[in-house]
């Protein structure tokens, strides 16, 4: 499906999964590539395109399974789907910025309204990060409050961050701050690039999917794949205390500057 379309559901990525760790920077104080690749690749794509017809770029696939109150628990691909929003929020806060107009329906793939039985509206963010060392922070982008947003205090805070000043730069820089060419870029992006959502009945059924997707360490390094079978062997009951001691142990390791496998 296009990313048009993904965006079109909520999602929520559960407290047990591991943190968004896209654009973080190691102990030397590097900071990961992972966001202006991401970007690139799809801008090789999209420049590409003629006035007449432009090529798909696939990015792979998500796993979801159903939740409570129409969201879908998110169990595979937070990494690029994160990063995708966060480019969402970034095209909009720039558009804002310039005082342009913005697509009709990007406000919507961000943050959406619905009314209730008793006539109360509710808003919603499409995305939301459960984890703790999220803090909330991905909704101080979604709403347009990113200069408010904190920088630092956990890892994922300072990744969020990191990744949103990616795509603005990115903007800034490869897109030459041009609002038309931005627009362009935007129509291109959710309406070409498209992955593969994988819907199963169960979290346990999309963990198995998860370990099958990945068991060749594709993307996922041998701690993420350990962490996903520790969570499968587990009851749901447990979830709380292996989370946290999981986080305790990698936490230690990264403060330490050690590779894990080390």
């Amino acid at each position: 499906m296009t990313l048009k379309r993904v965006f079109q559901d909520f999602y929520r990525v559960p407290d047990y999964q591991r943190e968004y760790v896209w654009g973080e920077t190691d102990p030397k104080g590097e900071r990961g590539d992972e966001v202006e690749q991401f970007l690139k690749d799809i801008q090789r794509e999209f420049n590409a395109a003629t006035k007449d017809s432009a090529p798909e770029y696939f990015i792979g696939s998500i796993v979801v399974c159903p939740g409570i109150d129409d969201v879908f628990d998110l169990i595979d691909g937070q990494q690029r789907t994160t990063t995708a929003f966060l480019i969402l929020c970034a095209i909009r806060d720039f558009l804002d910025e310039a005082g342009a107009n913005k697509p009709d329906d990007l406000p919507n793939q961000i943050y959406a309204s619905s009314t209730d039985w008793q006539g109360k509206t509710v808003h919603s963010v499409r995305l939301d990060l459960q984890y703790e060392d999220s803090r909330g922070v991905l909704a101080n982008y979604a709403s347009g409050n990113w200069k408010n947003a904190p920088t630092q205090g956990t890892r994922s805070i300072a990744n969020v961050y990191n990744a949103y000043r990616a795509v603005r730069e990115f903007l800034s820089a490869d897109l030459k701050g041009d609002v038309n060419e931005v627009r362009r870029f935007y129509g291109y992006f959710t309406n070409k690039v498209k992955l593969m959502r994988i819907q199963t009945a169960s979290v346990a059924k999309a963990l198995k999917i998860f370990e099958t997707i990945n068991d060749r360490g594709v993307g996922l390094g041998a701690m993420d794949l350990l962490k996903n079978l520790l969570f499968m062997s587990a009851s749901s009951d447990d979830f709380g205390k292996l989370k946290s001691t999981w986080k305790s142990l990698t936490d230690t390791i990264y403060r330490a500057g050690e590779k894990p496998l080390r």
